[in-house]
């Protein structure tokens, strides 16, 4: 069975319904961080793919994480209402040492701090806080490695699931101790994850659009607990932007996908957002091949070691100023 064959009655006993009408129940609130004229539109890409009538192989051993994730999304979305009245607004250091503790223990692999800008919220979605905390977690190497293929794509669903589980874990323990929170979810999130991670210092944007860290290169899933804490501490200066220069020389992503959506050059809007790919033709593929996740497989970032990588840039910079 694969999505496309699931009657839409069943997609909206998932939960679907219910997560567009919390979405836009939060967006119809007066306080929080609401999109602008410029900010991106999320695709939808449960509904496309049965709106497309596409053939998916899903794999049926991905489906109860990808049934988790909604439940996690929805769970996201209805503990908004139970955010103290007068939250608080500052974290001491123990406490932020504390919390990063508490985050490794639920699986968070890296952890930074952003301030969220309206332009990367999605069109007709809102946020509760613009003070983002930004969270990754590993997908394993090994099952990324045989991508296109339904191992990969169950590792995905299944990063999706713990992630999302550990942002409203975070979140709730916050909420325990007087802050007010709004969980992010990893899967169907209300933001841009990619720059919002690279605001945060956790790496660079790469030509595929997305985010590539020093330890697992792209080969990482986001998510983000937005909060009303206002001392968050912001990455004063990222040292990540080499990276752009290696990927503008590599191009590999581009020259190995295969419906060739990787621009060559990036569109960089009037507002700052850069668009990577083309979702016309990326989402065919990507639809109807295991969620695709090649442009992660062949990325030398997820293959070779950062310091090595940024040894290679170092030796040309030197070469051109000599």
């Amino acid at each position: 069975m694969n999505l496309a064959e699931i009657p839409m009655s069943v997609m909206q006993k998932l939960g679907i319904d219910r997560m567009w009408a919390l979405e836009d129940a939060l967006a119809a609130r007066p306080d929080g961080l609401h999109a602008t004229a410029d900010s991106p539109e999320r695709f939808e890409i449960m509904t496309e793919i049965i709106k497309r009538g596409y053939k998916r192989p899903d794999s049926l051993r991905a489906m109860p994480h990808m049934a988790a994730s909604v439940i996690g999304i929805l769970r996201s979305l209805q503990t908004v209402d139970k955010n103290p009245a007068q939250p608080r607004t500052h974290i001491s250091e123990a406490g932020l040492a504390k919390l990063e503790a508490y985050a490794r223990s639920v699986g968070i692999d890296d952890i930074g701090y952003a301030r969220l800008s309206p332009e990367l919220v999605f069109k007709n979605k809102a946020v509760l806080h613009e003070n983002a905390i930004v969270l990754t977690m590993e997908m394993d190497k090994g099952r990324i490695d045989t991508s296109p293929s339904e191992q990969s794509f169950i590792e995905v669903h299944e990063t999706y699931h713990h992630l999302g589980r550990a942002a409203n874990q975070i979140a709730g323990w916050l909420r325990k101790r007087g802050y007010s929170t709004h969980a992010g979810p990893a899967l169907m999130g209300l933001a841009l994850y990619p720059p919002l991670g690279q605001q945060a210092g956790l790496g660079w944007r790469g030509l595929h659009g997305l985010l590539i860290t020093p330890r697992f290169g792209p080969r990482v899933r986001l998510a983000a607990v937005f909060t009303s804490i206002e001392n968050l501490p912001p990455c004063s200066e990222n040292p990540h932007g080499w990276i752009e220069e290696y990927c503008n020389l590599c191009h590999r992503c581009a020259k190995e996908c295969p419906p060739q959506a990787i621009l060559e050059q990036p569109i960089v809007h009037a507002n700052g957002r850069v668009t990577c790919t083309e979702t016309d033709k990326c989402f065919p593929y990507f639809a109807q091949n295991y969620g695709c996740s090649i442009c992660i497989r062949v990325c030398p970032f997820q293959e070779q070691d950062y310091a090595t990588l940024k040894s290679h840039i170092s030796k040309r910079q030197h070469r051109v100023t000599d």
